[in-house]
C-alpha cells in the first residue's frame, strides 16, 4: 500500500471533523426539546408533515408545548408515540369517554 505524504497532512483535519460529527450525533439523540425542523430530521419527515401530525395526533402539554411563539416537541413523548398503537384512535376513545362523563353529569 502506497500512502502519499500529502495525504498524511490531512489526518488531523479528518480527525477534527470526525470528532465534530460524533458530538453532533450524540447531541441529536440526547437533546430532549426539539424544534419542528429538528423533529422532522429526527423522524425523517418533512416540516409540513410534522405540522400535520401535530394537528392530528399530538396533544399540547404532552407531545409539544408552545413557548414564546415557538413549538417545542418533547423527544421522550414523541419516542413513546412512535412505539404506541395509533394515538389518534386512543385520543378519540379518551375524548369519547370524557364526553360521556360530561353528558351524564349534565343529566343529573
Amino acid at each position: 500500500m502506497n500512502i502519499e505524504f500529502e495525504s498524511l497532512k490531512l489526518l488531523p483535519k479528518m480527525f477534527e471533523l470526525m470528532e465534530k460529527l460524533n458530538t453532533n450525533l450524540q447531541n441529536a439523540h440526547t437533546k430532549r426539546w426539539l424544534s419542528v425542523k429538528e423533529l422532522a430530521e429526527y423522524l425523517s419527515y418533512s416540516s409540513d408533515r410534522i405540522y400535520k401530525i401535530k394537528d392530528e395526533h399530538f396533544l399540547e402539554g404532552i407531545h409539544f408545548f408552545k413557548k414564546s411563539g415557538k413549538i417545542l416537541f418533547d423527544r421522550v413523548a414523541i419516542d413513546s408515540w412512535v412505539v404506541e398503537k395509533d394515538t389518534l384512535e386512543t385520543n378519540n376513545q379518551q375524548r369519547q369517554i370524557v364526553d360521556n362523563v360530561l353528558l351524564s353529569i349534565n343529566q343529573i
